[in-house]
């Protein structure tokens, strides 16, 4: 080959390699655009429906939820759709201070670790935190997710909206999602009812005002009794 058409393949294989860089860059914008538009969404949702998060579970049948200031009540389907029992207020978790990481509880019994978090925030949902051993996998896994959000929200590890809370929040859902299959609250066996409703109970942790008095809850079915 004479020079000059080395120096012409040369030519050409930079410009191939600048064209190839080109059109990277050019991707890569635009999925960054993609995601950037579709966080800037999920805020205005957010700003919109800013209650969506302390929507109550389905229902017992028979019943319906009525509204009552930051909570809800369960009253019976044919009640009247505005409140009408004693006034009180909606408990708030009572301690802003630091948290405890509680490391190897989460390896071994995130369960636990998340009833010793919330007792430590004070939180109306301390005492309903179901007794699951720490074998029990599924509710294992639910609590230490919902353990982890909490804390890294706490102590502000985790900004309003990061690549790793809305990893951790996918996560949750994906598991109240699996878990609402597997054990459909409307099922006729009572005890299919009573693992949905404790599981579920976990994620009450994250609520921060009370959504249901003790008397609902105590009656809910439950794998395990609870005072």
């Amino acid at each position: 080959m004479t020079k000059k058409m080395y120096l012409g393949i040369a030519a050409l294989i930079v410009f191939m390699i600048a064209a190839g860089g080109f059109i990277y860059w050019q991707v890569s914008t635009v999925q960054q655009m993609k995601k950037q538009t579709a966080l800037f969404e999920k805020m205005l949702e957010k700003e919109e429906k800013p209650v969506a998060a302390n929507e109550p579970p389905p229902a017992a049948p028979g019943k319906k939820w009525v509204p009552h200031g930051d909570h809800f009540h369960e009253v019976p389907i044919d009640a009247p759709d505005v409140w009408q029992g004693e006034p009180h207020e909606p408990v708030a978790q009572t301690y802003d201070g630091p948290l405890t990481y509680h490391e190897e509880l989460l390896k071994t019994d995130p369960v636990q670790a998340l009833r010793l978090q919330a007792e430590e925030r004070g939180h109306w949902m301390t005492k309903w935190i179901p007794p699951f051993p720490a074998d029990d996998h599924e509710a294992s896994e639910l609590a230490r997710v919902v353990y982890l959000l909490i804390y890294h929200e706490h102590v502000g590890d985790y900004p309003e909206i990061s690549p790793e809370r809305e990893t951790a929040l996918k996560r949750k859902w994906n598991l109240i999602k699996e878990y609402d299959t597997r054990y459909p609250i409307e099922s006729d066996d009572v005890k299919v009812r009573a693992r949905w409703w404790d599981l579920t109970k976990l994620t009450w942790a994250m609520m921060p005002y009370r959504l249901f008095d003790d008397e609902q809850i105590s009656e809910y079915p439950s794998e395990f009794t609870q005072k």
